[in-house]
């Protein structure tokens, strides 16, 4: 591939200064360290024809002016501890500039080059031209600058170009506020919750293979329109929200799978309803902690996973570097690991609230399909993972996609995991009475 050639962007905004990491960024630090990847989000997308270099300049320094996590380095201790930020009132970005490349390949470039978070931009920027003219731009910010909630609002207000200032904390605001005492008490209300939790799970949760897998860790993806039309008609008969459904099957899936009780599960908490945070271009989504005892009846299965997912959510808001050591601690005084690896990330849109017949759940099932579609020693992933999107090019589908570590997790457990969310999922949908077992 040729050199590029390189176009600076020059920028300059408000909200400089240093000082400590936010629990969110704290958290999200953390896996860039654990899985050893810059998390980039991002990819390829056309560039609308008439579109100039110097629209793209334009468009990438609203960005960078705009919003401080684009403008944040960090300084790192020497003791390896958890290292400072610092917001830049100005700055330059170098935009790379290609000539009848692949897009796809400077994409697969920009993803696999480590970022170093004290010299570099947490973003980087190309263009790709044909015979001269603009028609691709490969962009990506890493995920410790901003999450999914984060990146809507950049897009939305590109294309709206509000004059107001930004709304909403900055994260050296928001370390701020959690060093206050409010914030300590947040915190230390969390942690009690979470110690209630790590004295009552069972110690390990999967069955752990002897030998993991080459290369480690794998990636499923479950496609189904049975799962969802089921887990609607179960929302409708209880009258839940659609998050707590999947989170009852979600639970009732790991269980039967390994035969564990009570399931600790780790729902993704956008913390997006908090005062000061929504619409903040940040990372606040943070992993709750929630436990769900699963042998019981669904309705009364429902109803636990609704009293576990509020405690996750009221307690989705803390300092990661004390939950590690709480999990440490008690972990020691039991006197075994404790393993709380188990995320769900419900990603999904808004969920029709109607209730599909038994017919239409059974018609669907023959359409389900499983499929490992990635395997790779790098970047890691956490134990199990489990991110849960609809699937636009099928109305009415969701896409159930497994991440998995199979030191942790044997790959024929995980699509155990997968295929019993449907199976459980469709018998609870229309079961013969309201508090028939299923354990």
């Amino acid at each position: 591939m040729a050199a590029p050639s390189r176009v600076v962007v020059p920028f300059k905004g408000e909200g400089a200064g240093r000082g400590p990491l936010s629990w969110g960024q704290i958290e999200n630090w953390r896996a860039v360290q654990a899985l050893r990847d810059w998390m980039p989000l991002g990819g390829v997308r056309p560039i609308p024809a008439g579109t100039t270099i110097d629209d793209v300049v334009d468009e990438l320094r609203f960005h960078l002016q705009r919003y401080v996590t684009l403008r944040t380095r960090l300084h790192f201790p020497g003791d390896g501890g958890t290292p400072e930020q610092e917001v830049f009132g100005e700055g330059e970005l170098e935009l790379e500039v290609y000539e009848d490349v692949d897009p796809e390949a400077v994409a697969q470039r920009y993803r696999a080059r480590p970022l170093n978070f004290a010299t570099e931009w947490p973003i980087r920027a190309a263009v790709v031209s044909h015979d001269g003219a603009p028609a691709h731009l490969v962009a990506f910010v890493s995920h410790f600058a901003v999450d999914a909630a984060g990146a809507r609002t950049m897009l939305r207000e590109v294309a709206e170009r509000p004059s107001a200032p930004v709304a909403g904390l900055a994260p050296l605001e928001q370390a701020a506020w959690q060093a206050s005492p409010t914030g300590r008490r947040q915190n230390a209300s969390a942690m009690r919750h979470f110690e209630s939790v790590l004295r009552a799970m069972p110690p390990r949760r999967f069955a752990t293979p002897e030998v993991p897998s080459s290369p480690r860790y794998w990636r499923a993806r479950f496609d189904s329109t049975a799962l969802p039309l089921a887990l609607r008609t179960i929302t409708a008969r209880l009258d839940v929200d659609p998050a707590v459904t999947l989170l009852a099957v979600f639970a009732a899936a790991v269980h039967e799978t390994f035969g564990l009780n009570p399931v600790v599960v780790r729902p993704l908490v956008s913390n997006r309803f908090r005062a000061g945070l929504d619409g903040v271009v940040c990372t606040a989504v943070q992993a709750g902690l929630c436990l769900v005892d699963c042998e019981t009846g669904v309705d009364e299965l429902v109803d636990r996973a609704r009293r576990a997912a509020l405690g996750a959510f009221k307690y989705g808001y803390f300092d990661q570097r004390d939950l590690w050591a709480l999990v440490d601690r008690v972990s020691a005084e039991r006197g075994e690991p404790l393993e709380i690896g188990c995320f769900l990330n419900d990603r999904r849109g808004p969920v029709p609230m109607d209730s599909p017949t038994a017919e239409d759940i059974e018609a669907a099932l023959p359409a389900s399909r499983l499929s490992w579609v990635r395997r790779q020693d790098h970047p890691a992933f956490e134990p199990f993972i489990l991110d849960v999107d609809d699937l636009p090019d099928v109305p009415g589908a969701m896409r159930c996609t497994a991440h998995t570590d199979t030191a942790l997790l044997a790959p024929r457990d995980a699509e155990r995991v997968l295929w019993n969310m449907e199976a459980l999922a469709v018998s609870f949908a229309h079961p013969s009475g309201s508090s028939a077992h299923f354990f």
